[in-house]
């Protein structure tokens, strides 16, 4: 029995007090009339309608049920109506989870331009390393950096992430700046503790082939904004993402060093439910998201590869 369908025609046919006028107004063939009042008188176990070939009388139970479902599938024409209107209109809010530096440096200023546009939008923010599940975690867009496992959710390249290593330019005027990944032997590595993991392999390219070099310095700090921060005040070289440094290297306070050694970058996936299933005010800012990450994309690169050589550094 499919309830809500069955009582609008047993509805239709006691308000029009015929079959074939409900069924002109319903769309549906006398039959299919006939058979919805019959499912529907299955399923209660008693009869709901009298008919004789000139005229319809209700039964006891069919005039309490017709009088009991007014109420309900005007309820019902309500909801119908407000969740097709959710659908066609930007309004509610859009859950996000990301990594924290990207969250803050990025994702938060991007929420606040569509949000000036969408007054009517609003976003719950996680920001945090630990992987978030989409559906555990009740959100609506996931940020990962890197592999994403399988899944039924649709998987989108916002960008890529390449890696960089840089450092002030007067650490590098006090000890020069390394040539090949080997010369990092004699620098001074500050170094990410990520969770209980202390970061002090570095991965190059070497005549296309990955490499990974050991290295160590006297910082090994949990918080890469403490990283880049004391990368900025000389105290030795770092490796983070271009888009953690890129403000900081298109103003020349770092400068990224070994570029010809840069291996292929991870990519930057969102991870979302199918389009289709999407509400319209995630769908819209995902469509928003993907420009303008696109854009910020390029420049981050355009950081990375062009302002060091841009400002004749080494």
């Amino acid at each position: 029995m499919n309830s809500i369908q069955d009582l609008r025609v047993f509805s239709e046919i006691v308000k029009s007090n015929s079959f074939s006028l409900a069924a002109s107004k319903l769309g549906l063939s006398p039959a299919t009339m006939s058979g919805r009042l019959k499912a529907l008188e299955c399923h209660f176990g008693v009869a709901l309608l009298k008919r004789t070939t000139r005229s319809l009388c209700l039964t006891e139970e069919g005039r309490y049920l017709f009088e009991t479902s007014q109420a309900i599938l005007e309820d019902f024409e309500r909801l119908d109506k407000t969740m097709r209107q959710r659908k066609k209109n930007p309004n509610g809010t859009v859950t996000i989870a990301a990594p924290s530096e990207f969250g803050r440096k990025y994702l938060i200023p991007l929420t606040n331009e569509f949000g000036s546009a969408h007054p009517e939008i609003g976003f719950r923010l996680i920001l945090g390393d630990d992987d978030v599940n989409l559906v555990d975690d009740d959100c609506d867009i996931v940020i990962r950096f890197g592999a994403v496992p399988d899944s039924a959710l649709t998987t989108r390249k916002l960008g890529e992430n390449p890696m960089v290593i840089c450092a002030a330019p007067d650490y590098l005027a006090r000890s020069g700046a390394p040539d090949a990944p080997c010369d990092l032997a004699v620098h001074n590595c500050l170094i990410y503790l990520d969770g209980k993991v202390i970061a002090d392999k570095w991965v190059f390219a070497v005549d296309g082939e990955p490499i990974i070099v050991g290295v160590s310095g006297n910082r090994i700090v949990s918080d890469r904004q403490a990283l880049i921060d004391l990368a900025k005040a000389g105290q030795g070289l770092i490796r983070v993402s271009s888009w953690d440094v890129a403000r900081e290297l298109e103003e020349g306070t770092l400068i990224a060093v070994l570029k010809d050694f840069d291996c292929d970058p991870e990519i930057i996936h969102l991870l979302s439910e199918p389009r289709h299933r999407l509400p319209l005010r995630t769908a819209e800012f995902i469509d928003f998201l993907l420009q303008r990450v696109k854009r910020l994309s390029r420049s981050a690169e355009l950081c990375r590869t062009e302002y060091p050589r841009l400002r004749g550094a080494a």
